[in-house]
């Protein structure tokens, strides 16, 4: 379990550092998850309020549900994989709306 959450912390860390290696954004990391749904719809960036907000980061909550009870190191690995596929997407989301691309 030890090891279950350190992957987890270290893949959020890595991705807030990828997101801003600067570190001077770091006061609006709680906006870190609307980097997925700029992602995916990157013109309506601007469109995307509290309730946006508040489902994509439910998406996150929902998966770590899955991510820490997952029995099987098997099943570990693939939550995991899937925790960093979407934080590659949030990252990608995120660098276009600070003006870091």
């Amino acid at each position: 379990m030890k090891l279950k959450i350190l992957a987890y912390i270290g893949a959020w860390l890595a991705a807030l550092v990828a997101t801003d290696p600067t570190l001077g954004y770091w006061a609006l990391a709680y906006m870190f998850p609307l980097g997925l749904f700029a992602f995916f719809f990157p013109d309506d960036r601007q469109q995307a309020g509290w309730t946006v907000l508040f489902g994509v980061a439910a998406i996150y909550v929902v998966h770590a549900i899955f991510y820490f009870r997952a029995k099987t190191t098997r099943s570990v690995l693939i939550f995991l994989g899937v925790l960093i596929a979407l934080l590659v997407c949030n990252v990608a989301g995120c660098r276009p709306m600070l003006h870091l691309h």
